[in-house]
Parts: C-alpha cells; structure tokens; sequence
C-alpha cells in the first residue's frame, strides 16, 4: 500500500500544469526519464547526463551512441533503459554515425514536404490544412507530431504514408565517451564539427578509457595514473573546447553537473537551440578515478573541481562570438586538496614522491594557464 501510495503522489506531481519551466531544476525533474534503470556502476557520473538529456528533449531525442561504457550500459540486451530510438556505432566512427542518421532525417522529410507541396490541391480541406501547418512549423516537434497522429486516419497519398514516421521533427545527439570524442573517433568529429550542419554532440569525459580498463586518453591529464601512465601521463590534456570553438558556427559548452545544475541544463538547451553544430563536454567521476570515499560522493567531486579549478564552466555562443565563464574565481589553493582525494593522482606519490612533486605541480600551473587563457577570452569577446 505504501508503495502504491508513493507511485500515486509521483503520478499526481509529474509537473502538474507545467507549474515548473522545463528549464529549471524543479521542471526538468518532474518529468518522467526517457532513460532508467541502466546497468552502469554504482555512482556512475555519465548517467546523469543522459538522463538529464532525454526529461528537455523527451520523445524527440534520437541518439547515435559510440561503444565504450555509454553502450554498454545503454545496451544491455535483452532489456534496455531507453524508451526513445537509440543505436550503438563502433567506437570510432559514430560522429559520421550520428551524422548519417541526422542527414537521412533531413532527405526523408524533405520527401515529405514535397508530397505535401505537390498534393496541396489534391486532398481535401481537413488534409490541406494539416499540410499548411507542418510546412509552416516543420522543425516543431510538437506541432508536427500533433499532425503526423491526424493524419494517420486521412486520406493521403501513399507516399506520405510510407513516410509518416518523418512527419515529426527529430533531435539527433551523438553521445560517447573521451576516448571515442578525443582518441579515436576525433577524426569523425572534427568531420562533423566542420560540416556547418545541425549537430549535437555529447562528451561524457571521465579522462580516462573507462569500459576496458582505465587506459590513458587524450584527455588525460599531467600525473594521472593510469595503464600505459604507470608513472604519471607526461603530456597535458588536449583542450577539445578550443578545438570546437575554431570550427565556424559551433556552439561549445563545457559542463560539471554536480557544481552547477542550472548551467548544465542552460547548456542542453542552447545546444539544442542552434542552428549549427554543437558541442557539450561533460565532467564525469568515474570508479576509474579512485575517488576517497567512493563514488557516493561523485556530486561533491564535480564541484570541486571547478572549486579548484581543475575545470572551468563556461559556453561560447558563436551567434553572438561570446565567451561566458560560469564558473566563479577559482581558489586553486584547493588544488592539492583535489589531486590527494583521487588515487588516479595520490597513487603517484606512493611511487617516486620527486616526480609526483614536479608533475603534478605542472598540472596545476597548466590548469591556472587555461584558466587565464579563457578569462581573458571572455573578457575580450565582451567588449
């Protein structure tokens, strides 16, 4: 009775009457997740996002999903957490798989606009007016889904018919891990970054190869351990936002859901709204990382490390060439406090404290580098 009870109260305050925005904390969170019950780790800092993604954009979403962790527990046959169309791409070339998907949306509605344009005089008045107003609305999702339920009990072509599941506007996200979006699959990515086309991409960055093992990637950083780092990776971490922001017309955002909640949902949206590529790099704690006391306090890790600096909130919006740091001043004098509360950076000192002193004080000084490097971005791209 009691459980019953709970699932009532749930069912009654699911947003009633919109009395929550979407695009708040409250709104968002009274909407039913179209991603739940995934088999990831316990703590697990990716799944959030996802889930995050689909209570903004819901039944609209279609995702392309590089394998890594994300696929795996994305697609944990014979069950699966999505209730939205979702596929699993290789590893390295889900940019393009994502791409493809989002171009064969494109190509098949531009079918639908024709059939729709070439029989305006054909149907009767109830089909007609129907097809005004998805030529008039067509990237509405949800106008065109309203039509495209009115139209399966018409009298229209049977063409359109065959096309009926593209009537509603669709929301391509390509989502995958650093290793995909910085390693392997960056080729892909720089491919549809450059495109100019309406693509969205998700990063969920946890620095580290985190589905085989907790191998290096290109978004490691300076001292992190890890397998082929055994004594500190010896190379800074490969600013992916700088890269995208070089692309023309491309949204970047680089989000930490545990530090700011409304920025991260901030970010979605924007992403979402342009018209153009775009991009969201995600901070993610991984059980990779060793995190002191486990991943129960994963949220707390994601502040932190804009607390400290480690990383900076911030979105550039091409449409207006501007930089926004989100991010209060960091207090770097934190920055110790972060790297002794992860094995992935304490475990170092356990081998040669002479080289864990040296690295990971150049880890530190390359976060107050790009720290600087944006702070005086933003404030040029200001004035």
């Amino acid at each position: 009775k009691n459980n019953e009870r709970a699932i009532e109260l749930f069912e009654h305050h699911e947003n009633p009457d919109n009395l929550f925005p979407k695009y708040t904390v409250k709104g968002s969170q009274l909407i039913k997740p179209k991603f739940e019950f995934s088999g990831s780790c316990a703590g697990c800092g990716e799944t959030p996002y996802i889930k995050l993604l689909t209570q903004l954009f819901g039944d609209r979403l279609v995702i392309a999903n590089a394998t890594g962790c994300s696929s795996i527990y994305g697609g944990s046959v014979p069950s699966t957490p999505y209730s939205i169309p979702w596929a699993n791409s290789l590893f390295e070339d889900n940019a393009e798989f994502g791409y493809g998907m989002l171009l064969s949306y494109n190509k098949s509605r531009d079918r639908v606009e024709k059939v729709m344009e070439d029989n305006l005089d054909k149907v009767d008045n109830k089909v007609k007016e129907l097809f005004n107003k998805w030529l008039d609305n067509r990237e509405d999702f949800d106008i065109t889904m309203g039509i495209k339920k009115e139209l399966e009990d018409q009298e229209i072509p049977q063409e359109l018919k065959d096309l009926l599941s593209y009537v509603p506007s669709r929301s391509v996200w390509t989502i995958g891990g650093d290793g995909w979006a910085y390693d392997i699959g960056f080729g892909g990515i720089d491919h549809v970054l450059s495109s100019g086309e309406n693509v969205n991409i998700l990063v969920l960055d946890t620095e580290v190869y985190s589905n085989t093992g907790g191998q290096a990637s290109k978004s490691s950083r300076l001292g992190q351990v890890a397998q082929f780092a055994d004594m500190g990776k010896k190379t800074a971490k490969k600013d992916l936002f700088k890269i995208a922001m070089s692309y023309p017309n491309c949204y970047v955002a680089n989000v930490s859901l545990g530090s700011n909640f409304m920025q991260t949902i901030k970010a979605f949206k924007e992403a979402e709204e342009h018209t153009g590529p775009s991009i969201v790099i995600a901070y993610c704690p991984c059980i990779e990382q060793g995190i002191k006391g486990g991943m129960s306090n994963a949220t707390a890790e994601q502040k932190l490390v804009v607390d400290s600096g480690y990383t900076t909130l911030m979105r550039y919006n091409p449409v207006e060439d501007k930089l926004y740091i989100d991010s209060r001043e960091p207090d770097f004098s934190k920055y110790e406090e972060l790297l002794s509360n992860e094995v992935r950076y304490n475990s170092l000192a356990k081998k040669n404290k002479d080289i864990a002193k040296e690295i990971l004080e150049l880890n530190k000084q390359e976060a107050i580098k790009r720290y600087n490097y944006y702070k005086k971005l933003s404030e040029e791209k200001s004035e």
